[in-house]
């Protein structure tokens, strides 16, 4: 299953996110993002639901064709690279 960045497993069900939400959360615009994604949890790592997109993500987000899904998730990856780097994620890149 496909990520969509909407942040609502980060806020809700990571191990790390009682009683607060998860303290890795990286928010850019109406992204949300893991700070420390090449170490996360295996619980974040893993995510098994018979369909292509997250079906949380696709209503929380209101995306109702691939197209847009497809533009999402590729961002996401582009943002999560970014992240990786240590390169800041409000400017364009160089």
């Amino acid at each position: 299953m496909e990520c969509l960045h909407c942040g609502d497993c980060c806020r809700r069900m990571s191990p790390l996110s009682a009683p607060d939400p998860c303290p890795h959360i990286v928010e850019t615009g109406s992204f949300v993002l893991c700070g420390v994604y090449e170490c996360r949890p295996e619980e974040c790592r893993k995510h098994s639901f018979p369909m292509k997109y997250c079906p949380v993500g696709l209503e929380i987000l209101d995306i109702g064709v691939p197209e847009k899904a497809h533009r999402r998730i590729d961002d996401g990856y582009t943002l999560t690279k970014k992240l990786k780097k240590g390169g800041s994620l409000n400017e364009p890149d160089s």
